[in-house]
């Protein structure tokens, strides 16, 4: 199927169509966007922003630090900022979210995660995995709108190639492209060849299958996650004062719309650093991720054999306080023996008064890793009597946590009963 062909089609399916006439209902108004600080909550942020500002939109954009969008958060920030519209991207499908509807009485949820609680009536939701999963990701799907809008640029494809990479719903070291984003894919190649080209180089924290080459389009993605807090808030500002106010997302959002803007071809991730909003800061960070891309690299040698069930391997990693370690863990997965038909690498760092961080990898899905971070989450709501602790995400990949300080003994007790029942 052709691109065009494609965008007719998801456009009338997912609702992206009704949802274009909203935007350009609403131009010139002031739209609040908030948006995951992974590398495709920031792209899909980044193009989003770009699409509602041709249509003279004041936006102000928002990265909090949780996944889900909290209600007090949103409570605070339409009394105080007064948007007109608002937009919850890439911050997952939550049954709850409809009773945001009370809050205020336009909210947009554009996002690829598959539904958690009950289907969403009162606010609109534009998901394309709501009736069955599929590869992509948000920045795929806010790109979807701007094409239908008619405001899509070359930046704008770059940027949704970034998200989709994020997400791993494109692997081009690997031509492992998913069906559902082919069409685009073979529509942009061609045209950012120089992106997506196979190179010798570093490998980054994509190259999970194989280690002998990467892509620029790698590089850019895992640059973006460092300077983002790579979804999970790693940021460096104890470590060297020059960092002190990147203590969220926006540092990577305003450096990622600098560079699209323009969308500057270049040869080396090095070279991507120097044209920056703030080159100096951003490769300070990037040394500081590096070097705990390492050094967790070598904590992980130590994962343990815990449990075979459904066909599945299940390997167990304990640590205090361990940098990167869902995306480090990606690449440990693929290094583990396999005795069934897959393996699933359950990953537990104690980070004091940050709480307990669960992280879940599988190859190959058989048990589903987002259900299980979700009902963790849940069990631990329970017993705790705290509604801020999170769970959830993919077949492949979710994370849980518990986000303030907890007796780790009675964690782990709801951990290990939670893994009995598999």
């Amino acid at each position: 199927m052709e691109f065009g062909e494609f965008l007719k089609n998801e456009s009338e399916r997912t609702g992206i169509d009704k949802l274009a006439e909203k935007i350009k209902k609403f131009s010139g108004k002031t739209a609040l966007i908030y948006t995951h600080d992974d590398p495709d909550g920031l792209s899909a942020g980044v193009i989003l922003k770009r699409a509602l500002e041709k249509f003279s939109y004041k936006v102000i954009v928002k990265v909090p630090t949780t996944m889900e969008l909290e209600r007090e958060r949103l409570t605070k920030d339409a009394r105080e900022l007064k948007p007109d519209i608002v937009f919850v991207v890439d911050k997952a499908t939550m049954g709850y979210y409809d009773d945001y509807a009370e809050i205020h009485p336009e909210i947009v949820v554009i996002d690829h995660h598959p539904l958690l609680g009950n289907p969403l009536k009162k606010i609109t939701v534009v998901n394309p995995v709501l009736d069955g999963y599929k590869r992509c990701s948000a920045s795929f799907v806010v790109y979807l709108l701007s094409e239908f809008l008619g405001v899509a640029s070359t930046g704008d494809e770059i940027a949704a190639l970034i998200g989709l990479k994020g997400d791993w719903a494109v692997e081009p070291a690997t031509d492992d492209i998913s069906d559902y984003v082919a069409s685009f894919y073979e529509k942009t190649k061609e045209k950012n060849f120089w992106l997506v080209e196979k190179i010798s180089s570093r490998p980054t924290m994509f190259e999970v299958k194989q280690r002998e080459k990467t892509t620029l389009l790698n590089q850019v993605a895992e640059i973006i996650f460092a300077l983002g807090g790579g979804g999970f808030q790693y940021f460096y500002y104890d470590r060297d004062k020059d960092l002190a106010d990147v203590r969220d997302g926006f540092f990577a959002f305003e450096n990622l719309e600098f560079w699209i803007s323009c969308a500057k071809q270049f040869l080396a991730e090095s070279e991507f650093l120097e044209n920056l909003k703030a080159p100096h800061k951003a490769k300070k960070i990037f040394d500081f991720y590096l070097n705990d891309w390492n050094k967790t690299m070598t904590f992980m040698e130590n994962s343990t054999p815990a449990k075979f069930a459904k066909e599945t391997d299940i390997y167990i990693f304990l640590g205090h306080d361990v940098k990167l370690m869902p995306m480090a863990g990606s690449v440990v997965l693929y290094q583990l023996p396999q005795t069934g038909q897959d393996v699933l690498f359950i990953m537990i760092s104690q980070m004091d008064e940050r709480g307990v961080h669960f992280s879940f990898r599988s190859r190959n899905g058989k048990i589903h890793c987002g259900d299980f971070a979700h009902n963790l989450a849940l069990r631990l709501q329970k017993r705790f009597g705290d509604s801020g602790i999170t769970g959830g995400g993919h077949p492949f990949a979710a994370e849980c946590r518990t986000r303030s300080r907890r007796d780790f003994s009675e964690v782990m007790i709801e951990f290990f009963s939670a893994l009995s029942e598999v």
